[in-house]
This record gives structure tokens, sequence and C-alpha cells, in this order.
């Protein structure tokens, strides 16, 4: 399994996070000009919501489909752990409030965890089959730009320019 984790302190009221978290439907697609769409099938992302995630990154369509396996929120904290249909992936959205604003935390875990077999089975998609789609650092920096983005989204209420979806998807490669 390959986890990656990228996180960023943001020096707003976690309130704003938190609001941000709430209206994470519409808020996905504002988030960044590369997320194409978000559909919370069950109107929202309690434990068994059933979510896509659609973006494009560096000219590859990540479309995901899955389930959030754990939800927790208070007055100072959420984390939220999506699993896709798949069982190969794992995206964590962690915030809590802090002293001088915020944090947040990014995770994506990608692979299979069933023992013994497990190790197999990720050598073959990320080595084999699906070899493109798991390059690693391309995905460390779409994260790192998620949370640059959110960081001004939060600070100072700017959102990124928007690409026009004709040129966003008209490099897309298909695997």
């Amino acid at each position: 399994m390959v986890t990656i984790t990228e996180q960023i302190d943001i020096p707003a009221p976690y309130e704003k996070l938190e609001a941000w978290a709430d209206n994470f439907q519409e808020e996905f697609v504002r988030w960044s000009p590369y997320h194409i769409e978000c559909d919370l099938y069950d109107g929202g992302y309690q434990t068994g919501s059933k979510i896509r995630f659609r973006e494009v990154v560096m000219n590859l369509d990540y479309n995901v489909i899955g389930t959030v396996t754990e939800c927790e929120q208070d007055n100072n904290h959420f984390r939220i752990v999506f699993q896709s249909d798949k069982k190969t992936a794992f995206i964590t959205f962690e915030g809590k409030r802090t002293e001088t604003g915020c944090h947040f935390s990014h995770t994506e875990a990608f692979g299979m965890t069933t023992p013994v077999i497990g190790p197999i089975m990720n050598f073959l998609i990320f080595k084999v089959f699906f070899k493109k789609k798991a390059n690693w650092q391309l995905i460390r920096n779409d994260m790192i730009l998620d949370n640059n983005y959110l960081n001004d989204i939060l600070t100072g209420g700017k959102y990124p320019d928007r690409i026009p979806l004709e040129e966003l998807l008209s490099g897309i490669e298909h695997s």
C-alpha cells in the first residue's frame, strides 16, 4: 500500500474550514480548476454515504465512486474517510482547530490491504495495469496544489480560475 499525506496550517478560523467541508459537493468543484464533479448520492458525507469524485490531473481522468467509511465531527475537528468501490483507494480529509486558525490534512492511500494476495495484486495494479495513473509524485503535487488553493479560499475567499471543461478534457489520455 502507498500512502501520501499533505498537510497545511491555514491562518483562518476553523469555522471557515468546517463550513467548507459542510458544503463539500459544491466546494469540491470550486476548490481546484482540475476538479470536474462531485456527487454526494445520499445528500451528505455521513458513514455509509455514496460519493463520486472526478478530476483531471496531468491529462489523466480520475473518476472514482465509493463510500464514506468513517465520519467524525465536533466543534474542533472533523475526519472523513472515503473508500473506493474497487477497494484500492482511501481518501481522508481531516481538519482541526489550532491556536492560529486551522489545520487541514489530506491523505490518499492506494492498494489492497489483504495479506499475502495484496502485495501481488498491488504490483499488478501499480506496475502493470495502471502504471500511468500510479504516478505518486504527480498525485502528491496535485495534493499540495489543492492545499494551497484551500489556503487561498479560506484566507481570502479567492477561488482559482476555472479551466473551460472542453479544454480540460481535450487532452485526456484513456488508459
